[in-house]
């Protein structure tokens, strides 16, 4: 789920607000899923896991309250990448000498 965007993300958030059920294929469901895992607490990780179980078909049925979740917290995640991409930092060798 590396190619998603926030912005996806948010686009489905909206159109997921007024589900009471949802289709949607295995293998995004299984990918939003490893992006929101990376983001959940206890509850959300026992909920999450759960959902993974049922994954067996090529379209997995969810209730409206389960796309929601996991779609806020694979943006939640999403979000969090964006922050903690590494910084260059230039640090001087142990054997480096200091000129005079």
């Amino acid at each position: 789920m590396d190619d998603i965007t926030a912005e996806e993300l948010e686009t489905q958030i909206r159109r997921a607000a007024h589900c009471a059920n949802v289709s949607i294929p295995a293998d995004q469901l299984t990918a939003l899923i490893d992006l929101a895992l990376h983001r959940a607490g206890t509850y959300s990780s026992l909920t999450l896991k759960r959902v993974q179980k049922r994954i067996s078909n090529t379209e997995v049925e969810l209730t409206g309250d389960e796309i929601r979740m996991i779609l806020d917290l694979a943006l939640e995640a999403k979000r969090a990448q964006k922050r903690r991409r590494p910084h260059l930092r230039v640090v001087p060798s142990v054997g480096a000498s200091r000129e005079s």
